[in-house]
């Protein structure tokens, strides 16, 4: 189980910056919005600022007087003000209300006579703003060992960086006590800050293992990751990739106890797109694991044949119906589990799972592929036995013929294992349905490239990729297993009509990742050719965006695409994408569709646990690498 502590997400200071910084961008629409350096250290919060083109920038001179810039939450030197000032620049202040009370606080004590002590990291944004407005005079204390520097005939006013730890601004207060220091202090570190420290280590008490999510240079989530790794099992993760491929070689389970937070700089959001994506891994692990068990007895479902030559293809489909992903079954127990508890979906998630392998292999010999799931496909098995023979198209009739059979098997099976469920007509329908979609999306997927490729009029637009992508894979990667378990479920039409309304954008989104990692990523990563889509003259959002938006590259691109290419084509190809900004718009449009899911899924009224568990898995697909 995942549990949050009762404080935590970012302080009112970093919340307060960051809407400033939205506020802005709406109200000055024909100006570039910018901010002086960055508003917290936090990746995250500063890729979507970007993405909304509100611009980080570590120098004024990048700056004018037609822009407008924002003084981040760290706070600035006085210095700063002063050429903002000089330049006529026009500025919005969202340094944090408790670090602009600690400005006045040095300042006032600076005024009369103190010398300043301020408890913090040297290099800290905020302890330099700080004592930029006191003409940088400061004694900064940040380890033990800087207590020698301090002289017995000062007088002394101790102050703190407001993220820093209490451990060390007591450990100096007790040691100036105890040496009869002449010194006044007042604690400035952010209750808030101190509010998080304290939840997040009582949580930490009672967990098997701690994740604590946050910028990479955030002092302060460095220091809750500190104070939580005394009490527990604790990792530090600001990357959400680097996450997921550290559990996915971890065995939780739902039993395992594991609790999240972040540092004043990371928001809740951040923090649940980590959650999600374990409590989706969780959830995937557990269901791959009991649908590849009921694929078995899927294949003993198949009986043996008399003849050898049929129990041979037999035994031919079974090899390849294995292996998988299990996204498709696990997206269909998902359904079922929005209203139901028990595994009864089981039997249909494997089913849908040899619907998945007889398609594929369909598939395989259209584009001639004599790889799958990291192994040969059935044609080329064909092919290795008949290396004696003068081979034709046997090898690949043969295979034609166990796809074919595999669609009839998969029917067989439902019927089989749900012929008391009182609403199969309606479920064999609608998984018929899916079938014949998917078909259709097939049709278009190999008539569009010929087409395409043998009349040079041919006006292609992008709704005919689309009309690919819904069919060919939104429907059946994603909405039609998740429906298909609802209708298990006894979900109700409305229902049905809202999911399918919100899965099907993440469906589209789905498959242009696909085409994107079948140019740019590699064989060993994805499992297959890399070339293939290339060679094939595979119609795709990235081509059609030559085709339409930037004509003036596609004679370039037709020199290999349809053609057998080399990998020195293929870096020439993935260059022709990249400086067209085909692969810019392409991710563009993907992330676009992901976000219309994501929204739409944290509006559904449904188990936050399925919610969650969704939201996972969009975040997976998101930064899947195969």
């Amino acid at each position: 189980m995942i549990y949050f502590p009762k404080k935590y997400g970012v302080c009112k200071g970093s919340e307060s910056a960051i809407k400033l910084a939205y506020e802005l961008k709406d109200k000055y629409k024909d100006k570039t919005i910018y901010i002086y350096k960055e508003i917290l250290h936090n990746e995250y919060i500063i890729k979507e600022l970007e993405r909304n083109n509100i611009k980080t920038t570590d120098s004024l001179d990048n700056v004018t007087s037609n822009d407008i810039l924002i003084i981040r939450a760290h706070g600035e030197p006085k210095k700063t003000y002063d050429i903002l000032k000089e330049k006529n620049i026009k500025y919005y202040d969202a340094t944090c209300v408790n670090v602009a009370k600690v400005h006045e606080l040095a300042q006032e004590k600076y005024n009369e006579g103190y010398k300043l002590i301020i408890v913090g990291k040297k290099a800290h944004p905020e302890v330099i703003g700080t004592n930029g407005w006191i003409n940088d005079s400061a004694l900064i204390i940040e380890k033990e060992s800087d207590f020698k520097e301090l002289e017995k005939n000062t007088k002394y006013f101790i102050l703190c960086q407001t993220t820093i730890s209490h451990d060390l601004f007591n450990s100096l207060i007790q040691y100036m006590t105890k040496n009869k220091y002449n010194f006044d202090y007042k604690n400035t570190i952010c209750n808030a800050q101190n509010l998080i420290q304290v939840s997040s280590v009582e949580l930490a008490k009672k967990m098997d293992v701690m994740f604590i999510i946050g910028g990479q240079n955030s002092s302060n989530t460095k220091e809750l990751y500190k104070l939580c790794k005394r009490v527990c099992k604790t990792y530090y993760f600001s990357d959400i990739e680097s996450f997921y491929s550290f559990i996915s070689k971890q065995k939780y389970t739902y039993k395992t106890k594991i609790g999240f937070s972040g540092g004043a700089s990371t928001p809740k959001e951040q923090i649940y797109e980590y959650s999600n994506l374990l409590s989706f891994f969780i959830y995937y692990k557990d269901n791959k694991k009991e649908i590849e068990k009921e694929m078995i007895r899927f294949n003993k479902f198949i009986k043996e044949d008399k003849n050898p030559i049929i129990n041979k293809s037999l035994d031919y489909f079974k090899y390849a119906n294995s292996d998988g992903k299990c996204i498709r079954g696990t997206l269909i127990n998902l359904g079922y589990n929005t209203h139901k508890k028990d595994n009864y979906s089981i039997y249909l998630a494997s089913a849908y799972e040899a619907f998945e392998t007889s398609i594929l292999i369909h598939d395989d010999i259209i584009d001639n592929s004599n790889l799958r799931r990291g192994k040969s496909t059935i044609h080329k098995l064909y092919m290795d036995d008949f290396k004696n023979y003068k081979l034709d198209r046997t090898p690949y009739n043969l295979a034609l013929c166990i796809g074919d059979l595999g669609f009839y098997y998969t029917n067989d099976y439902i019927v089989h294992k749900y012929k008391d469920f009182k609403n199969l007509p309606k479920l064999l329908r609608y998984y018929n349905q899916v079938v014949i979609d998917t078909a259709k999306g097939e049709i278009l997927d190999v008539y569009l490239p010929f087409v395409e490729k043998s009349d040079k009029n041919h006006k292609l637009n992008e709704e005919d990729i689309m009309s690919i992508y819904r069919l060919k894979t939104s429907k059946y990667t994603i909405v039609g297993p998740f429906i298909l378990g609802l209708l298990l479920s006894g979900a109700s039409n409305k229902e049905i009509t809202e999911f399918e309304k919100v899965l099907e954008p993440l469906g589209i989104a789905f498959q242009i990742k696909d085409d994107i990692l079948g140019i740019f990523s590699s064989h060993d990563t994805i499992g297959k050719p890399v070339f293939s889509d290339i060679e094939e003259f595979k119609q795709t959002i990235l081509y059609s965006y030559i085709k339409i938006q930037e004509p003036k590259y596609l004679d370039k691109l037709l020199k290999y695409y349809g053609k057998k290419i080399s990998n020195k084509d293929l870096l020439e190809v993935q260059k022709i994408l990249t400086d067209s900004k085909a692969l810019e718009y392409a991710n563009n449009t993907m992330i676009e569709l992901f976000n219309k899911s994501k929204n739409g899924i944290k509006n559904m009224k449904i188990k936050e646990e399925i919610k969650s568990i969704l939201l996972g898995l969009i975040k997976y697909l998101e930064i899947r690498k195969k």
